[in-house]
């Protein structure tokens, strides 16, 4: 608050000093002009009572003229006769031409002139400037005649600069003296309210409360006090709200999350229901076999050296029906990773794997093209190999529905230098081109909208794509679908490079 005192002080001093100044500024316009026309009455009377020693003898006038200007004080006098030169006292004047002239108005007239100096180089210092006075007189047995003088304001301008110096001086004290008496009742009106409201505004706790009724006269502080408390009030109820609010968004997106986990879970129980299927076909052959291997076991005449040799073919088929049911088991894990950097090469490689089971029954040809030269992906694996493996079974749905001989299904990888990958640097690719059925143009508009399928009821969730899209975009990515009708459907799946 110093610089709020300081900014009142100077205000407050520098008005009052204003304000003073303009006044004895009008005061001393008013003082001059009387003092003007009281040293043009003195002039007056004492050319008055110089008349009594004018007389028809010039001796006596000049004489009387020059007590004139020795008790007055003039610049100089001039006695003025009709038709007679005038007489000068002293006898040079810069002035005898107006004198002369202003005495002769005079005489002619009969009244008293008065003229004063044009102001010109002298406007604003008064200094300089001179009054100029001529009075007409007819004296018995004598000719009408005029005095004139030339008076300066020099004694007048001293007398007004040691008076204003007074002046001055008691503007100052005043000054000093309202500007103190000022600040003061200003400070206790002023700036004492503000700074107890600035004290309580920083002494307020979410516990205590803040209450900013201290102020006890009924004025403009205790209404804004009041105002300020019911601001608070509605704050607080506000903030109430906000926490409410807060909770109930918070409890929303948890729950939204646990849904989308959910449907990304029963989006991948559907894919791995599908693989069961194919699994079920895949293990029926090895089953066989080594049922055919117990049989010749079981017989008598075989000997121990064949018996160890169809145990082991037995043992391996084993082994390659365990290895069939871990990659179902690990790819149906509902555990969910933190992301880190993986090889999307490494990941199609294994998706392909997986899926050869299911493109195995249905004869489908998968042809891998993989050109992009880098292929690490900042992602969750498992979520990354579930969309992978979402596309291929979509891809073997279409080309099942096609009547099209030769089934088949192309991965291609290569750098993305698109729009979306220079946004967050260099990018990878991925495109999975099947020869099915395609899309419509109308279908195209809604693949990634949840529950849209195209299939026979309970044939397909409709989770898929919208699951996958998702997936890739959270990531950082960007999918999409493109079909040409009977040329069948590719997806493009984009992704940022990690850093």
């Amino acid at each position: 608050m110093q610089g709020l005192k300081f900014k009142i002080g100077t205000t407050f001093a520098l008005l009052l000093g204003v304000g003073m100044v303009l006044i004895n500024i009008v005061l001393t316009m008013f003082w001059q002009r009387d003092m003007i026309r009281l040293e043009i009455d003195r002039f007056k009377a004492a050319m008055a009572i110089s008349t009594r020693h004018i007389s028809r003898d010039q001796a006596d006038s000049e004489q009387a003229i020059h007590r004139l200007v020795a008790l007055t004080g003039a610049e100089c006098a001039l006695i003025q006769s009709a038709g007679v030169n005038p007489f000068l006292s002293p006898g040079q004047c810069k002035h005898q031409v107006k004198l002369s002239d202003l005495a002769r108005l005079a005489v002619s007239t009969g009244k008293v002139q008065t003229a004063r100096e044009t102001p010109g180089a002298h406007f604003v210092s008064i200094a300089n400037r001179y009054i100029f006075i001529a009075m007409p007189f007819d004296i018995e047995h004598s000719d009408p005649f005029a005095i004139a003088m030339a008076v300066s304001m020099q004694p007048l301008v001293k007398q007004l600069v040691s008076n204003q110096k007074a002046v001055f001086l008691y503007i100052l004290i005043n000054l000093l003296i309202l500007t103190m008496v000022g600040l003061v009742r200003m400070v206790k009106v002023v700036i004492h309210p503000i700074e107890r409201l600035a004290q309580l505004s920083a002494a307020y706790t979410e516990d205590e409360g803040l209450n900013f009724l201290t102020v006890k006269e009924d004025n403009e502080f205790r209404r804004l006090s009041m105002s300020l408390n019911q601001m608070i009030e509605r704050i607080e109820a506000d903030k109430g709200k906000l926490k409410t609010t807060v909770r109930s968004l918070q409890a929303a997106n948890q729950q939204l999350r646990d849904t989308q986990q959910e449907m990304v879970r029963t989006e991948k129980l559907a894919s791995v229901g599908r693989l069961a299927a194919g699994l079920a076909h895949e293990i029926g052959n090895p089953v066989s076999i080594i049922q055919g291997y117990l049989d010749l076991i079981r017989q008598a005449d075989v000997p121990d050296t064949e018996k160890k040799d169809y145990l082991d073919r037995a043992e391996k088929e084993l082994e390659r029906i365990g290895g069939l049911i871990r990659k179902l088991l690990d790819f149906s894990h509902p555990g969910h990773r933190a992301p880190d950097n993986v090889s999307v090469h490494h990941l199609l490689t294994e998706s392909v794997e997986m899926f050869n089971i299911q493109s195995k029954k249905e004869m489908v040809d998968i042809i891998e093209q993989f050109n992009a030269k880098k292929d690490t992906v900042f992602a969750d694996p498992d979520q990354l190999r579930q969309v992978f493996l979402n596309c291929l079974l979509n891809a073997v749905d279409a080309i099942m529905a096609s009547s099209s001989e030769k089934r088949r299904i192309t991965i291609i990888t290569e750098s993305s230098d698109s729009d979306h990958a220079k946004k967050s640097g260099q990018g990878v690719r991925v495109r999975i081109r099947d020869n099915g059925t395609g899309i419509s143009k109308a279908d195209l508009l809604k693949v990634f909208d949840p529950f849209f399928t195209t299939k026979e009821p309970g044939q397909g969730t409709g989770l898929g794509l919208f699951v996958s899209h998702t997936i890739i975009e959270s990531f950082g990515g960007r999918m999409l679908i493109g079909s040409t009708g009977a040329a069948g459907t590719e997806v493009v799946i984009e992704l940022p490079l990690a850093h």
